[in-house]
């Protein structure tokens, strides 16, 4: 990506960044590429970066439909229920507080084909958005699945990573 060069040539120490980026995604082997691929994409759709989704489309491939459906689910579903729940955990109340209240289907009625992969993209978006309350759940689901703590802290890295890709393309822009 070019815009990144250009601020490597400024400050070099944050290429760093862009290995991280590259490393989890292509080199470590901890969580398998087909979920690889829907983190890298959930994280990107939830940072609303376009450069970012175009560089996570150049390094992995484009989406299949049922990826793109699995995803565009996720993070349209952790978009509502993130702050909803997050507001209600600091203070409970007596009414609402399920996804029937937000006119929100169960998991199990949207047709996922994957569900490991569909609780990756939760969790990538969930970490992004600050909705601690379903990355809970969405982890524990996880672990029911039998994803290994390295392969969950790979999926984690890889969203850190292009959440400082996006901070590094706004330093970017302040350099024009």
């Amino acid at each position: 990506m070019n815009k990144l060069k250009k601020l490597f040539e400024k400050v070099p120490e944050l290429k760093e960044q862009y290995e991280l980026f590259e490393n989890t995604i292509l080199n470590e082997n901890s969580l398998d590429k087909k979920y690889i691929k829907y983190v890298a994409f959930s994280s990107a759709i939830a940072l609303k970066e376009k450069d970012l989704f175009s560089l996570v489309e150049e390094k992995l491939g484009k989406l299949e439909e049922s990826e793109q459906k699995a995803i565009f689910l996720a993070s349209s579903r952790m978009a509502t229920t993130n702050p909803y729940f997050m507001a209600r955990n600091v203070h409970p109340l007596k009414a609402g507080g399920s996804l029937e209240s937000l006119n929100m289907s169960v998991i199990q009625n949207l047709g996922v084909k994957d569900m490991t992969a569909y609780h990756y993209s939760c969790i990538s978006i969930s970490s992004i958005n600050s909705g601690f309350v379903c990355f809970n759940s969405h982890l524990s689901n996880l672990k029911a699945h039998s994803q290994s703590d390295n392969s969950i802290d790979q999926a984690m890295r890889i969203t850190a990573s292009l959440n400082s890709l996006k901070q590094l393309l706004f330093n970017i822009s302040l350099l024009d």
